[in-house]
């Protein structure tokens, strides 16, 4: 989804829980189900711990878990809240 163009959170729409929409630029891009997640919780600006907690919940995996996940997505991609 960077491909060193950063996407602002707000323009994007999730779209049957795989595709984010860039309503902006117009560009699809393809997402797995705990990325859709976490860009709707920070959509919503669901603060950074109950994020974590409740991807943790969600995926049924622990909190460092989680945490780590989340952390590693957040790196992975270039978006402007």
């Amino acid at each position: 989804m960077n491909g060193g163009n950063a996407v602002h959170l707000s323009n994007l729409k999730i779209i049957n829980g795989c595709i984010a929409f860039d309503v902006c630029s117009g560009k699809f891009h393809r997402v797995s189900e705990s990325a859709a997640f976490v860009i709707s919780e920070l959509k919503r600006q669901t603060p950074l711990g109950k994020l974590v907690s409740s991807y943790s919940r969600r995926y049924q995996i622990s909190p460092s878990v989680a945490a780590r996940d989340v952390e590693l997505f957040l790196n992975d991609i270039s978006v402007i809240r």
